[in-house]
């Protein structure tokens, strides 16, 4: 299938010139390129074939993201040049902005421009701190191991986020299906003892009143009810998008007894590791710190440790910080302090960062363990309670005793 595509180049006089070439392929169209004498710099499907499908084109995922980044370092590792391996990457059945993204790292690095200052601007998805993990890998001549160093903390906090994610999964279900089965048994099965007790001249227990008229109510009024799950459902949707709102959310959780201390571990965890990593490709202690404090997610320990930050800014060691601002305990203080004096904290962070995980796995198992069966109670007790309710008014009315 022949398709428009819009490119810019150099000519031979080293001016970047623009324009657009039809042909079967993005190889054939380079091959039109060269054929006129031009060195092409990037080579994009034209905006007016393609602008449909951005309209409803989905953001990439984060596994996309951590693969694309995985293949470079990689090729980088390999001993592959930097242009090569990304129109390599250009040329492979991307996610479309990954593959935009990389095109512009590739026209920025022909025309002279660095590595790491491109690496934001052409492919913003990417945390921060990659572009500083780059920068220090390229000072050092480490580019590919620097990159596979941020790909495994890439993987790491996407792996955080699906440990969560599929913890939660169940007992959400489990809950959506309790308060499905409640609507069912107050719209359909409640209002036929209501019609049936209707005619009951014995004054119903105040419990199975409460049951039939709220069947008979929520039977009545079916519209408002779809209307209200609607409205909630958006308001869960557009709440779970807002990062305010879901850091409010965090924060309230941090305060749960169990909760709490996973959500915490889980952050510390993350620091750790991500100090740790900085600390291996030789960036600098402070910059360092303010990455790590930047992918906490809780605002309440993400001051403790600006506040580690600034004691570290004021000659203070990294132990010594941690220890004042009683963020970590003592095991951690100490594995630092012993990284501190033999000159490989790296490797103790990353212990620590091991350490916290493991311990917050075990709290996120003991959460599930009392969450499960505490939403299995409060279904069977509502729905036991409204059996309860319908079996009280049904034996009133024929006057048998329970």
């Amino acid at each position: 299938m022949v398709s428009s595509f819009d490119y810019q180049a150099l000519d031979n006089g080293g001016h970047v010139v623009k324009g657009s070439v039809v042909a079967g392929s993005e190889r054939h169209a380079l091959r039109a390129i060269e054929a006129q004498g031009l060195a092409p710099l990037s080579i994009l499907p034209s905006k007016a074939a393609t602008r449909s499908r951005v309209l409803f084109q989905r953001a990439p995922k984060a596994q996309e993201i951590i693969l694309s980044l995985k293949q470079l370092s990689l090729l980088l590792t390999s001993g592959v040049p930097m242009i090569r391996a990304i129109e390599t990457l250009k040329q492979q059945q991307l996610h479309p902005e990954i593959s935009k993204g990389f095109a512009d790292l590739e026209r920025r690095l022909r025309t002279g421009q660095g590595f790491a200052p491109s690496l934001p601007i052409s492919l913003p998805m990417l945390p921060p701190y990659v572009t500083q993990l780059a920068a220090a890998g390229e000072a050092i001549g480490r580019l590919g191991e620097a990159l596979s160093d941020a790909v495994s903390q890439m993987s790491y906090e996407h792996q955080i986020r699906q440990d969560i994610r599929n913890a939660l999964t169940y007992p959400a279900v489990l809950i959506i299906a309790g308060v499905t089965a409640v609507i069912f048994i107050f719209i359909v099965v409640v209002p036929r003892f209501s019609t049936m007790l209707a005619q009951a001249k014995a004054p119903l227990p105040w419990i199975s009143m409460v049951v039939l008229n709220t069947g008979m109510f929520l039977n009545s009024h079916r519209l408002l009810l779809v209307a209200f799950a609607v409205g909630l459902a958006m308001a869960a949707t557009w709440a779970l998008r807002d990062k305010k709102f879901m850091a409010a959310l965090r924060e309230r959780a941090a305060k749960l007894p169990l909760l709490g201390a996973w959500l915490l571990e889980a952050d510390l965890a993350r620091w750790a590791l991500m100090l740790g990593t900085m600390f291996a490709n030789g960036v600098e202690l402070t910059k360092a710190l303010d990455l790590a404090r930047d992918s906490v997610s809780l605002a309440s320990l993400r001051i403790r440790l600006d506040q580690v930050s600034k004691m570290v800014r004021a000659g203070k060691s990294l132990s010594a910080a941690m220890a004042e601002q009683r963020a970590f305990n003592d095991t951690a203080v100490s594995l630092v302090q012993v990284g501190e004096e033999s000159g490989h904290i790296d490797e103790m962070l990353r212990s620590l960062a091991k350490l916290y995980d493991d311990s917050g796995r075990q709290r996120m198992k003991q959460f599930l363990i009392l969450l499960e069966p505490a939403a299995i109670l409060i279904i069977g007790v509502v729905v036991g309670g409204i059996v309860a309710a319908i079996m009280l008014a049904i034996t009133s009315i024929n006057q048998v005793a329970l």
